[in-house]
């Protein structure tokens, strides 16, 4: 696997090479997109749409340091490309898009990370929502990213709705949202603002989808296509242990929580994560929807066997450990009574949410969660240190990797 880590690292460097030499919107011509066959969720996420409680979490998040030099390519500083091309959006409409945005508002909580991956800056971003700029605070991001610090979060909204005309007097020349925000796009389209709305992902395929339709938007290919490259890479090590899965004895698969919020008790019960842990070897708790909030009397019928919690709250496994959630009881459940909750990892973003950049990443991280015997031949710190180095061209430090992992929020953990 080491030797396959070090190819692909050098791929990526190379294609990141040629990146350097086009950047973003180098084209200038005309990308007239295939439309993909995506899913679109049932429902909006609602639960992801309100700000974290109140911290217990231990672990407090270093202070950004100064931004490393990098050859990262970047659109925003230069505007010398005033030509547009044609994106054709998930909704089926044909919008006109600059080739090199200047001022960009981004209506999805999820989507700045994405945008910064394709672009390798965020400095022509004027506008994100407000749960997005809490992620950038406790992310890998505020080093990528320090100029976000201070920008405005009131012109998009955590339920994806935004203020036409408060984006309209900001002058901005690009919005990207969820295809669900069909009404507000045709109000910035009557403003001369373009719009291009992207359907949510519902597993990895669409979740690709989401990054080349991005991409395309932007004017970013060369990056898009090394991204792209890398979820093939992760599909098709994913792919040879398929068999090694398919073998395993019910006794074998660990039933699996995926906890979106503690306090409210909500789930990823639909879509992109349970898809993932089944994959891997888990067997998650399923609901009819995405996000949605089963009972406690639910959760110990259930008897989960591992647990993992998201970056949308700051409750660690010790607050499970030790029963501290009021009105709820977990000294029972088998993931508590065997330490095997888990903080999930944040790296350019939350890496829980359905549709954040690094799921890969993520994917690997709980495949040595759920199946660590069937995984071990995964050297996860090693890969996240090559990856930022050959995708962001960023040198991460011990701490920093210790704040992916959330070392301290598991320190009880198995």
């Amino acid at each position: 696997m080491k030797k396959i880590r070090t190819i692909l690292a050098l791929a990526l460097a190379l294609i990141l090479a040629v990146s350097l030499l086009a950047g973003c919107g180098s084209s200038g011509a005309s990308a007239d997109a295939e439309t993909a066959d995506t899913a679109k969720e049932d429902t909006a996420p609602a639960a992801e749409t309100t700000e974290p409680a109140d911290s217990q979490q231990t672990e407090e998040p270093a202070e950004p340091e100064e931004k490393q030099e990098t050859e990262t390519p970047e659109a925003a500083p230069e505007a010398g490309d005033t030509g547009t091309h044609t994106v054709i959006d998930d909704t089926g409409r044909e919008v006109e898009v600059p080739n090199q945005p200047q001022r960009i508002a981004i209506g999805s909580m999820v989507m700045p990370n994405m945008v910064y991956a394709l672009q390798g800056t965020l400095e022509n971003v004027v506008s994100i929502p407000p749960s997005a700029y809490t992620g950038w605070e406790i992310s890998m991001l505020r080093y990528l990213a320090p100029e976000v610090e201070g920008i405005d979060t009131t012109m998009v909204n955590d339920d994806f709705s935004v203020n036409v005309e408060a984006l309209a007097n900001a002058g901005v020349d690009l919005v990207v949202n969820f295809d669900s925000e069909t009404d507000s796009a045709a109000q910035l389209e009557a403003l001369g603002i373009p719009c291009v709305l992207i359907a949510r992902a519902t597993d990895v395929e669409s979740l690709m989808h989401m990054i080349e339709k991005m991409g395309e938007t932007l004017n970013c290919q060369e990056r898009t296509a090394q991204a792209l490259a890398w979820y093939e890479e992760t599909n098709a090590y994913f792919d040879t242990r398929a068999a090694e899965i398919e073998a395993l004895g019910e006794e074998e698969i660990p039933r699996v929580l995926l906890v979106q919020k503690v306090e409210s008790l909500t789930v990823y019960g639909k879509g992109n994560n349970p898809y993932i842990a089944t994959l891997v070897g888990g067997n998650p708790y399923l609901l009819p929807v995405e996000i949605t909030s089963p009972t406690m009397e639910d959760i110990i019928e259930f008897n989960p066997e591992i647990i993992f919690l998201s970056n949308f709250d700051d409750y660690v496994p010790d607050d499970l450990y030790e029963n501290r959630m009021p009105g709820q009881d977990w000294s029972g459940v088998d993931a508590v009574v065997n330490h095997r909750v888990y903080k999930v990892p944040a790296g350019l973003y939350r890496w829980s949410p359905p549709m954040t950049f690094e799921k890969p990443l993520y994917m690997k991280w709980i495949a040595t969660k759920i199946q660590p015997e069937l995984f071990a031949d995964l050297d996860l710190e090693a890969e996240i240190v090559d990856f930022y180095k050959s995708f962001y061209n960023y040198d991460l430090s011990e701490e920093q990797l210790n704040e992916i992992f959330r070392v301290e929020a598991n320190k009880n953990s198995q």
